[in-house]
């Protein structure tokens, strides 16, 4: 495991996201309601970039289709997705943002 550092907390207002990008994964970063959450940006059911939907409820809804996805746990929570996202533990130094990531064994 490894903690990459993303972006300030003080760039990502309540009850929205943020897009952190590394060499081979986009992570979806939200604020909701004061918390830190991260999953994996593509939907699970279609490709669209979760970082753009509407967030509410500690949710996020797909902007294409609106499949809703719980930002704690990433459930598919209505359809038309139905498989989970990736999520990723979340931990707040120095006013940054860490996610934690699974990361090859030559790292």
């Amino acid at each position: 495991m490894k903690k990459l550092k993303t972006i300030k907390c003080a760039d990502i207002a309540e009850n929205s996201s943020a897009l952190f990008e590394t060499d081979t994964q986009q992570i979806a970063l939200f604020n909701c309601e004061g918390k830190y959450f991260a999953i994996d940006d593509m939907c699970s059911h279609a490709e669209a970039s979760l970082s753009e939907g509407e967030v509410y409820d500690c949710k996020v809804e797909c902007p294409l289709h609106g499949a809703e996805f719980d930002l704690k746990t990433g459930e598919a929570v209505t359809l038309p997705a139905t498989k989970s996202v990736n999520t990723y533990e979340t931990e707040i130094i120095d006013g940054y943002i860490y996610v934690e990531m699974v990361t090859d064994a030559q790292d």
